[in-house]
């Protein structure tokens, strides 16, 4: 059974080697015994015990800070995640743990609330490298100026930025969408329309647009139906709310529905099966990004599915940590293919088109 001290040097050494105290000061010794509810003695003696191993050092002024064996051996990566978050958000957080583990990498994950958020300058001070997951919202041009300045310690995912000179992962190109749309062609669709429900940041224009060329190209129908929408009610709630009231109005004249994001496919299969519409054979769903998602739901959802991000994420840190200080190869970094599977939503028209 291990003792008081042992608990909180296990405690203490476990939130260090997470990275808990890159952003805020360690505790004083006073504060740490009112939290673990034991003599400052005690802790102290584990505190002492954490020094002797060159997990902490004592400053001149008496505070606590990250001994410099473990601040300058190991790496830190911050994790920047807007606080409304997505299915792929996850996928990006587990994949920048894997990639850590392969370079003994402290990953730690920080939530931002939007881009005058001071928490951005300071992970961007305080780690050795960053990701940054951008929001919905537009980035302003300070903020894109702030990455840029931060040269190759900092990369976007989900987005291409590299036109601002900031190193890029982007896993769905939007001419993917191409791809989504061709195999609804190929099936016997002429009229798609599009659902969207999320609010218009780049990655959601580019999938409307490329929707809207693919319609002019081929010169098939379809509409832009739903309203993009800043709420904290869940996107998946949103697509059903929108897509019922789109049916009770009978908007819906399209055979397939084309929808900018995975909870949109969701909610609106849910919203046409409550109105006794069979998806996947009166009216066909995809999207782009299945978000580890559509494959469990039912009906399964025909989708461009996410590949692994983490050969992405390794490849950044090399390239984040090259010891020339230059970034080698291209700023964006993107997969060459898509993988389209192929769910249970899509089927081929009942009664083929004009």
């Amino acid at each position: 059974m291990p003792t008081k001290v042992q608990k909180i040097e296990r405690l203490l050494e476990r939130r260090i080697r997470h990275g808990d105290y890159i952003l805020t000061e360690i505790p004083a010794e006073r504060h740490l015994s009112t939290e673990m509810g034991t003599s400052r003695m005690t802790t102290r003696k584990a505190i002492e015990q954490l020094i002797q191993r060159g997990l902490l050092k004592r400053l001149s002024n008496g505070r606590l800070a990250i001994g410099d064996s473990l601040s300058s051996e190991q790496l830190t990566l911050g994790m920047l995640v807007p606080y409304l978050s997505s299915g792929d958000v996850e996928k990006w957080r587990l994949a920048a743990e894997r990639a850590g583990e392969d370079f003994k990498a402290r990953v730690r994950t920080i939530l931002y609330i939007h881009w005058d958020d001071p928490v951005l300058q300071d992970t961007l001070n305080s780690f050795s490298s960053t990701f940054l997951i951008p929001s919905a919202e537009d980035i302003p041009s300070k903020a894109i100026d702030k990455l840029a300045g931060a040269g190759r310690s900092v990369s976007v995912l989900g987005q291409d930025l590299s036109m601002h000179g900031i190193h890029s992962v982007f896993l769905f190109p939007s001419f993917w969408v191409q791809r989504l749309l061709d195999h609804l062609a190929e099936i016997g669709h002429r009229t798609v329309d599009c659902f969207n429900v999320q609010a218009e940041d780049a990655v959601i224009r580019g999938r409307i647009e490329q929707w809207q060329l693919w319609r002019a190209t081929h010169r098939l129908g379809g509409k832009l139906l739903g309203e993009g929408v800043q709420s904290f009610d869940p996107p998946i709630k949103r697509a059903y709310d929108q897509m019922t009231a789109i049916l009770k109005q009978g908007q819906l004249k399209a055979t397939a529905l084309f929808c900018t994001t995975a909870p949109a496919a969701v909610g609106a299969s849910r919203a046409l099966h409550d109105r006794g519409i069979k998806v996947g054979e009166d009216v066909s769903v995809c999207t782009i990004n299945d978000e580890g998602l559509t494959r469990y739901v039912c009906p399964s959802v025909t989708c461009i599915e996410m590949p692994d991000p983490t050969p992405y994420l390794r490849l950044c840190i090399e390239r984040m940590q090259a010891s020339n200080g230059d970034w080698a190869g291209p700023l964006l970094l993107q997969p060459a293919e898509a993988t389209l599977f192929k769910g249970e939503s899509t089927g081929p028209v009942s009664t083929p088109q004009a």
